[in-house]
Order: structure tokens, then C-alpha cells, then sequence
């Protein structure tokens, strides 16, 4: 199995499993219903396309902020072992 493959796993995991609370759901309902109300088939669309486009961004930033302090983890990890393996001899 890849590093990278179970980097994937703990984002995913995580990401995947929130639980939204009641107000958020009241909140999106509330919106999605001024959605319909205020704009047309067109506008509609297009902006739900613009929040996807803007939500994917952010997901693949998370994605790799939380790869990259994983890696950055280990590699302290890796240093301080080192460095103790060493003055132990």
C-alpha cells in the first residue's frame, strides 16, 4: 500500500464521516429555497456550477494541507529518532 493511498484513506475518512448539525441543514434548505425563488434555470445553474468549481479548490487544498503535515510529521519524527539513535552510541 502507497503512502499515498493511506494519506487518501485519513483524509477521506474524516472528510467523508461529518455529521452535520441541524442548523446547517436548516440553512441549507433555507437557502436553496431563495435559490428557486430569485433566480431562473440559468442563473441557477450557473452558480451551483461556480460553488462546485470553488468547493473542489478548497477540498483539494485541505487534501494537501493535511498530506503535506503528515509528511512533515513524520520526517520530525524520523529526525528526532535519528538524532536520539545518535547520542545514544
Amino acid at each position: 500500500m502507497s503512502m499515498q493511498s493511506i494519506l487518501d484513506g485519513l483524509f477521506y475518512q474524516h472528510y467523508l464521516t461529518q455529521e452535520k448539525d441541524k442548523a446547517t441543514l436548516q440553512r441549507i434548505a433555507t437557502n436553496a429555497g431563495m435559490l428557486k425563488k430569485d433566480f431562473n434555470k440559468w442563473q441557477n445553474a450557473r452558480l451551483l456550477h461556480i460553488i462546485d468549481d470553488k468547493d473542489l479548490l478548497a477540498y483539494e487544498q485541505a487534501h494537501n494541507s493535511f498530506a503535506s503535515g503528515v509528511r512533515y510529521g513524520i520526517m520530525l519524527m524520523m529526525e528526532v529518532f535519528q538524532e536520539t539513535d545518535a547520542d545514544l552510541l
